[in-house]
This record gives structure tokens, sequence and C-alpha cells, in this order.
């Protein structure tokens, strides 16, 4: 009787497993999908897909894999298949100095080597440098119980790949695998990035993470991008990265390949990160600190170091310009000043290697908003160093956390000096530096809503000057508990004057929120008035002109206009018109409420 083989192909129709590598080769093929820079729309890397599964008998590239592992072959098809997406890759006549990301089967991680020099050697063959290699492990699957993880990042970075956890947040979540495998990209999985513009709990969450990845010196990749919207909100809360169908599909056609993506450049140029003001005094204190990198000599930094460096870091980049760290002053020093230390540090086994002085260090787009690039630093002390600023990814300069306190400092006064300062609250500057940078915002629906006082002047002149800013401080407060929300901007533009900015709320929404605001103030503006006025609901004063008249007791009016997602408007003239329009007829309205929507107005977008 003839013997069964041992292992599974049989079943699926595969004579042998050497049946079965054949038959991959010749019929599994790679697609390519864009990892775009958020900020720039430049292409910084495609992820190697695999394909044509189901012509080899499987619904899913998983079932190609526990196939091969069953059969005790995943390491020769995982050695066949890097070969056939690195050989496509080089082939790709736009990829310039982009990325490959290429996954990474858990299991593998338990195989001697890794599969290091076998990539090593095809990446040889095709001239790739190792930096551009971005090798990706799944967090789906529990790579935390795999003790190797760490020594497996650690080897691969002494042969200069990087790594990357992919689908964070979907399967074993855990901050501790952040903090000691220390990834160079964090991909955030897609069901957090799905519908985020609309669901504040996954906004919260997504910006949580950054927050971390980029304290941990990571860079983070937002997936599953597909609408304009959620590009929006994912830039706005730090994603450094963008993946998903609004850039592009998955393609097999080299020729589909672009060095860089319209559909994300156009809707960046439109939406500024930061105030023009914060970004000169962010852009005046980045200093640009000589990098070494992370090949460099021992020798090599001890030269730097004797040069008199007014700072005490020397920032460490890769091949490909991409911050790796700092190494600090003081730990090289610990060394020196030992009995034969300097010695030892040009040892060559020592010599070779700078890893075992580079500390991650917070890394920060250029674009970074002022208030995020503070809290990077907010518990670091002064031997953390600052933060390493980046621009389309590559090293641009140090910001020293010295520096950066100095700037918020500033800030904050300059802030202090645009207060209303009966208020306290933002004053007419900033309300149109809102106004104008939100009317060029299009990805996103905006309102603007001016509120006034009805009857305040004859209410002053009846119980004086004091009630009066009374009623202002109290409709103020109501204004500043609406804007906790960060999609909501309240400001006092002056006397009885007051505004409302919202982002990503429908007109009704935003229509409820304000009608909720007139009631409130309307209540409690009632206690400001005497029994007697306040039981007959009016006063009597003179107007203008000096002719006794009743005036009802305080409300507020509101004019809002609402900007749709796709119009960008820059004419200040335009806005002020309809808003003027808006004012005058809320005040003849019983409900006190007059809106439009510019989009009706203007069939195109207006420049």
């Amino acid at each position: 009787m003839t013997a069964q083989p041992a292992f599974v192909p049989l079943l699926n129709g595969f004579p042998s497993t050497h049946a079965f590598l054949e038959s991959a080769e010749t019929l599994l093929d790679y697609a390519f999908q864009p990892i775009v820079d958020a900020h720039s729309g430049d292409g910084y890397g495609f992820e190697a897909l695999l394909r044509n599964v189901g012509q080899l008998g499987f619904q899913t590239p998983c079932d190609v894999f526990d196939f091969a592992a069953d059969a005790g072959v995943l390491v020769e098809l995982e050695c066949l298949l890097r070969k056939k997406a690195i050989r496509k890759f080089v082939a790709m006549p736009n990829r310039g100095k982009t990325k490959l990301f290429l996954n990474v089967d858990a299991r593998l991680l338990d195989v001697d080597g890794f599969l290091f020099d076998e990539t090593r050697l095809l990446l040889d063959e095709g001239d790739l440098p190792a930096a551009q290699i971005i090798l990706e492990v799944s967090e789906t699957g529990d790579v935390n119980e795999t003790c190797r993880l760490n020594e497996f990042t650690k080897r691969g970075r002494e042969h200069g790949f990087g790594f990357a956890i992919d689908d964070y947040g979907r399967g074993y979540a855990q901050l501790k695998s952040l903090y000691e495998v220390e990834p160079d990209i964090l991909k955030v999985d897609r069901f957090f990035i799905q519908s985020i513009n609309t669901d504040s709990r996954k906004r919260l969450m997504v910006k949580t993470v950054v927050d971390i990845a980029h304290v941990l010196g990571m860079r983070v990749v937002a997936e599953g991008v597909e609408t304009t919207q959620e590009l929006a909100v994912c830039k706005a809360i730090g994603c450094d990265l963008i993946q998903g169908y609004l850039v592009s599909r998955p393609f097999q056609d080299l020729e589909e390949a672009e060095i860089r993506y319209p559909v994300v450049a156009t809707a960046v140029k439109r939406t500024p990160m930061m105030p023009r003001d914060d970004a000169d005094l962010v852009a005046r204190e980045i200093r640009p600190l000589v990098p070494l990198q992370d090949n460099a000599r021992m020798e090599e930094v001890l030269n730097l170091l004797r040069a008199g460096r007014a700072n005490p870091f020397i920032p460490v980049i890769n091949s490909s310009g991409e911050p790796r760290g700092l190494i600090r002053e003081k730990d090289i020093k610990t060394f020196v000043y030992m009995p034969f230390g300097r010695d030892l540090l040009l040892n060559p086994v020592m010599s070779n290697s700078l890893a075992a002085f580079t500390h991650r260090c917070p890394v920060a787009n250029v674009n970074t908003p002022l208030d995020q690039l503070v809290a990077m630093v907010a518990d670091e002390d002064d031997e953390a160093g600052g933060i390493i600023i980046t621009k389309n990814g590559k090293y641009s300069g140090f910001l020293t956390t010295t520096s950066l306190l100095k700037i918020s400092n500033e800030v904050r006064m300059r802030a202090a000096e645009n207060q209303n300062p009966l208020t306290k609250m933002p004053g007419n500057a900033l309300i149109i530096q809102y106004v104008q940078n939100d009317a060029q915002s299009p990805d996103i629906e905006r309102s603007f809503c001016y509120l006034d006082f009805d009857n305040f002047k004859p209410f002053n002149d009846a119980y004086g000057f004091t009630l009066g800013d009374r009623a202002l401080l109290l409709f103020s407060e109501l204004m500043k508990r609406m804007a906790t929300s960060e999609n909501v901007f309240a400001g006092h533009i002056g006397g009885d004057d007051f505004f409302i900015g919202a982002r990503g709320r429908t007109s009704e929404e935003m229509r409820r929120m304000v009608y909720d605001l007139q009631e409130e103030f309307r209540h409690q503006a009632e206690s400001l008035y005497d029994p007697a006025d306040r039981l007959q609901g009016y006063i009597e004063a003179s107007d203008r002109h000096g002719i006794s008249r009743k005036f009802p007791l305080l409300r507020c009016s509101a004019a809002i206009l609402h900007l749709p997602v796709g119009l960008s408007v820059d004419r200040k003239d335009i806005l002020g018109r309809q808003i003027a329009s808006l004012k005058s007829e809320a005040k003849g309205n019983p409900v006190g409420i007059a809106e439009a929507t510019l989009g009706q107005l203007f069939q195109q977008p207006v420049h």
C-alpha cells in the first residue's frame, strides 16, 4: 500500500508541495497601493498586496499562507513572493525613492534569521537600499506573545530595514508593544478611520494614538481613507500619511503609479495647519543641527562633539533622510571620562553602529499645530532635548524644548492681547483670522454665526453700565460652555456683538444650537430686571430720538451663514455683504434667526 504524504496539499488538488510552489510562482501577482504624505500628497511608499489567489484555488491571501504553513513550505512561499514583489517594485517607473511595504506573517518571526539575509540578496539584485523596505507585522496576530518580536526589529534595523505595525487597534492593541518594539510606522486600522469625520469617539481615540506615536518618534498612517472629509479630519489630528481609495485603489499596472496624488495635494493647499504667525514663530526657532547617518562611525560623533556644538544633541537619520533619534552628548561623555573609554568607543565592534547610543525622540511635521508641539514635550525634562522637525518625512531641523516653551509663552501673551478685556474671549482679530481660514477650507461643512443683543441700549440707559456688563458676561459664559467642543469657536467682536463658528455641523444642527443659546440667554437675562419690569415683559425708555417707548426684555438675534462642502471663498466682501443682509433680516424675524447657504447663491467656487 502506497503511503500518503504527511502534508495537506493533496486535499487541495496539489500533488506535491513543489507543484504548489510552482503554481504560486506562476499565478500569484502583486498589486501596489500608494501611501502618501498627508501634507503634500507626495508618494511616500507602496504596500504590496497579494492578488490572483482565486486562480490558485483560495479565497483570501490568508488562506494561501495558512495552507503553506500547514504544508511546511511557508518560508519557501515567502521567499518567492518577496522576490516577485521586489522585482516588480524595482520595475516601477515612477517609484523614485519611495518605500516598499512588505507584509510579514507573524509565524515567520520564529524562523532563524527572519529571512533578512535572503531579502538583502534580493535587494542587492535590484540595487535597492534596505532603507526603502518597510516590513509590516499585522497587529491582528498576537505578536505580543512572540518573545522574538524585539529581536526581529533589532536585527532588522542592523540590516537597515524599517518596521511598521499594521492594523493597529483592531486586534491585540497594546501600548507595551509600541514602547518596546518602537516601530517606525504605525498604521491605524481602517475601522477607526471610516466615518471619523462624524464620529467623535473615533476622532478622540485616533488623536490619542497619534499623539502617543509622535512622542515615541513614530509616523502614523491612516488606513482606508475614502472621502475628503475623512482626509481633513485625519490631517487635522496629526496623521502623517494617508492610504485608501481616496488616494488610489491598488493597481497591478505599474504605469498607474504617480509621484504625487493631486486629490491630497489639492485638499491640503486649502486647509492651513496652523496660523501664519504661529508658523513664522516656529520656523524662526527651528535649528538646522547637522545630522549623522545611522551608519556613521563613532569617530564622526566624537569629531562633531569636539567642534563645540551649541546643543548637546546630534540628530541621527537613515540613508533616506528620515529621523532615527538623537545621540546625547552626556551619554558619550560617560564613556570618554572612563579609563580606556575612548578606546572602547573607537573599537570596531562598538564603532560600527550608533544604535546603542541613539535614543528615540518626538518627531513632528513642520506644519504641526503649535499646541500639539507643546503637548509633545509638556512632561519632558531638558535631557529629552526637544522635537525633531520633518518636512515630507525627511529631517528638516531641531526644535529644543526651551525654544518651544518660549514660543508658547509668546503666543499666549499675544492671545491675551487679542482677547476682549471684559469677557476674556477671543477678540475681533482672532475672529477675522478664523473666518478667513475656514472660508477657504472646503473639505468640511462650516457655519458662521453673528449674534447681537436686541434692545441693549435702552437696557443700559435704564439699569446702568454695571448691569449691562453683567448681561455681556452672562452671555459670554453661555457661549464658552458651547465652545468646549473642538469643532466650535466662540468670540466677542465687541460691545454686544458676538461670533460663533462651527465645523462639521449641518444647518439644522447649527440652528438648534443657536436657538437653544437664545432661549437660555432670554431666560437668564430676566433675572437682571426689576420684578415689575419682568412681570410686564418690557421697560419704558427713550429711543435714539428721545421719544419714550416700550422695549421688550433682552434677547439676541442671530445671522447664520452656511458654507457647504466643496465651496471655497477668499473674498471678504462677499461674506460681509451676505452677513449684513442676514443681520438686518434677523432683527425683524419673530424667532430672531436669519440664515442662508452661500452655496445656493453661487454655482461655482468663489475665488
